[in-house]
């Protein structure tokens, strides 16, 4: 990894989303924001001012998860000398209408696509093992999952200051669901990446996640702290191994 000066100067010069990433990540927001918004127009009765209030919070929700989720895997990305790019699965985005159809809603995915590492010769130069690494690639890959878990906890610590907000709930249900989704080894998302980079570490990414998940759904004090705990330790953890060299 670098120091913090050289971040700064290769964030300034290369992190940026193109407009291929932009236009992708917003046809992802507005199907993910349907799907997860599919049963909450309402109660018993259909109510259209709760149902599109609700459809515009979720909207918010996909939009902070993913442009926060992809921003982690590039800023990180950049400190080893990759270029992370974002690829849309539309594949993917037909399997989440379906299945959030066919189920009215109770079963919402997210499968949007995965990260793209390129290698950058210039910041490559003078690093251990000069070359491509998947492992490396693994590491990008896996940022993203703990990206979401991130944002998990800070909804469920919004959801825990304010046990009635849809707006926290669905958040931490929606970055659950996604960490969970991203895991699944498919060539589109970062779960087959993290698969080959290392099969450890996706052992660990899942057990974090499944863990993680379990004690933020809890609901409780100690559950939100050891989730805290948890995942701080793995992101502290693969960023010292990562800046081995």
């Amino acid at each position: 990894m670098v120091n913090l000066k050289e971040l700064q100067a290769r964030m300034k010069e290369h992190f940026r989303f193109s407009w291929q990433e932009h236009s992708g990540l917003i046809v992802g927001i507005l199907i993910a924001g349907f799907i997860f918004s599919f049963r909450d127009w309402g109660g018993e009765t259909f109510d259209l001012v709760v149902g599109v209030k609700n459809l515009f919070l979720v909207f918010i929700i996909a939009a902070v998860s993913f442009y926060f989720r992809i921003a982690c895997q590039k800023i990180y990305a950049l400190t080893e000398g990759y270029k992370a790019e974002f690829k849309i699965w539309w594949a993917g985005l037909v399997i989440m209408l379906i299945v959030g159809f066919v189920t009215l809603g109770r079963v919402p995915l997210i499968f949007i696509g995965g990260i793209v590492a390129s290698f950058m010769v210039r910041q490559r130069l003078g690093e251990f093992r000069y070359g491509f690494s998947y492992g490396q690639n693994g590491l990008i890959a896996l940022w993203g999952i703990l990206g979401s878990m991130i944002l998990a906890i800070v909804f469920a610590v919004g959801a825990y200051i304010f046990p009635q907000s849809y707006f926290f709930s669905k958040g931490l249900i929606f970055n659950i669901i996604m960490a969970v989704c991203a895991l699944i080894p498919l060539p589109q998302l970062d779960g087959l990446n993290i698969f080959f980079g290392s099969r450890v570490t996706y052992v660990i990414a899942i057990f974090t996640v499944l863990l993680g998940a379990v004690l933020l759904l809890t609901g409780t004090k100690i559950g939100l702290i050891l989730a805290i705990i948890l995942s701080g330790g793995a992101g502290v953890t693969k960023l010292l191994i990562g800046s081995e060299k």
